[in-house]
């Protein structure tokens, strides 16, 4: 599996495992998704990765997290988004590498989501506190 097909099979997997996060009991998306990510993870390793890519990936992925869980107002989510793209564009170095235009479609795509549902998940919080001290 090519890097582009491997990209895409792999936030196609966070995002099935999203879904099951927001619709929990259906099992399917999260087996699809867990599936999907493994597979997709596993390819991408497979081209040998660079060390950089993978960094910026990595930081992306604590930038969302820091988006779920401090009040940030989406700056977090923006810049994830945008360290997440360039990781997918600086992932391998030789030519077999991922299309620019794929990478930054997709990580804008994904940003988005990502920084949504983190943004219902602590309006979601928000009320369940107010909800308990009524």
């Amino acid at each position: 599996m090519g890097p582009n097909t491997s990209f895409v099979v792999a936030i196609f997997g966070i995002c099935a495992i999203y879904i099951e996060f927001i619709r929990p009991g259906r099992i399917f998306p999260g087996v699809l998704g867990t599936a999907a990510l493994v597979l997709g993870s596993y390819s991408l390793w497979r081209n040998s990765p660079s060390p950089l890519g993978l960094g910026l990936i990595g930081t992306a992925t604590v930038l969302f997290m820091i988006e779920a869980f401090l009040p940030v107002y989406g700056i977090a989510g923006l810049i994830g988004t945008a360290v997440l793209a360039i990781g997918a564009c600086k992932l391998f170095l030789q030519p077999p590498s991922i299309v620019r235009s794929i990478a930054i479609s997709l990580s804008i795509i994904f940003g988005g989501v990502t920084t949504f549902l983190a943004h219902a998940a602590k309006r979601a919080r928000r009320n369940k506190r107010s909800d308990l001290l009524q």
